[in-house]
């Protein structure tokens, strides 16, 4: 009955919202679904589970650009930082089996979940590393303003979850030169901090960035960016929170 209603667009949009009450009422959280040959573990509290869940994608306007360069391109790795459950390194896995695949997340749930999402699809390409990722090394406590969140934020005044990770940076763990990456950026407004950790890497490779920005930290990741070559390439038409950039010309590939 719901696959048929959201074949219309209105339902398409409001039944994921809708059916929040009705999975929380029957506690009917945890679905496996098989997409284009992949296994995905969802937990339908969360509202990018259940648009993935009765949409069958998420974010096609960013993840075609990314999947097109990983179908032409000899791309040495892809750097998934704020990995949540494995949704963007699941799928380019799928696509590329011999990309190698770094994903990064703070949260033990979103770590667990993506290694149990690994070894039902048998994947060989995909390192986890169960930090947060920033300009620092040590440890910090996260927060999130619902239990059943993916999404944990630093300094979060809301929260009612909180739970304490280790913090790492970029150039501390790699030091990569002269390769292809593609870097997906999404840290709940910890986004520059990343990118400070992560100077020499995006100095001495060849980048491809996608990251989210939030407006207050807009102008200096835009200026830090700039100071080191990268060109704003486009900008997510649909939320306008997404950018992405590159250090080399972009007529050396089609997007």
């Amino acid at each position: 009955m719901i696959e048929k209603l959201i074949k219309f667009p209105i339902l398409k949009r409001l039944i994921p919202s809708l059916y929040k009450r009705y999975i929380l009422f029957k506690k009917d959280y945890f679905k496996e679904i098989t997409i284009n040959n992949i296994i995905y573990n969802l937990d339908l509290r969360h509202f990018i589970d259940r648009r993935f869940f009765f949409q069958k994608k998420y974010e096609e306007e960013l993840f075609n650009p990314m999947l097109n360069m990983v179908r032409k391109y000899k791309v040495d790795y892809f750097l998934d930082i704020g990995s949540c459950w494995g949704l963007y390194s699941l799928r380019l896995s799928n696509i590329n089996k011999d990309l190698n695949i770094l994903a990064f997340d703070p949260i033990r749930r979103n770590i667990d979940r993506l290694k149990n999402s690994i070894k039902k699809n048998n994947i060989k390409n995909i390192k986890l590393y169960h930090t947060a990722i920033g300009s620092t090394e040590g440890l910090i406590e996260l927060g999130a303003t619902e239990v059943y969140s993916p999404n944990y934020k630093i300094n979060e005044e809301e929260s009612v979850i909180s739970e304490k990770c280790k913090i790492n940076f970029l150039d501390n763990l790699f030091s990569y030169n002269n390769k292809f990456l593609i870097l997906k950026i999404d840290t709940e407004g910890y986004e520059y901090e990343v990118l400070k950790g992560a100077e020499k890497l995006l100095t001495n490779n060849k980048c491809y960035c996608q990251i989210e920005i939030i407006e207050k930290n807009k102008s200096e990741i835009f200026s830090f960016l700039k100071d080191r070559n990268y060109k704003l390439i486009s900008i997510n038409k649909e939320n306008k929170l997404d950018y992405i950039f590159s250090n080399f010309a972009t007529e050396e590939f089609e997007i």
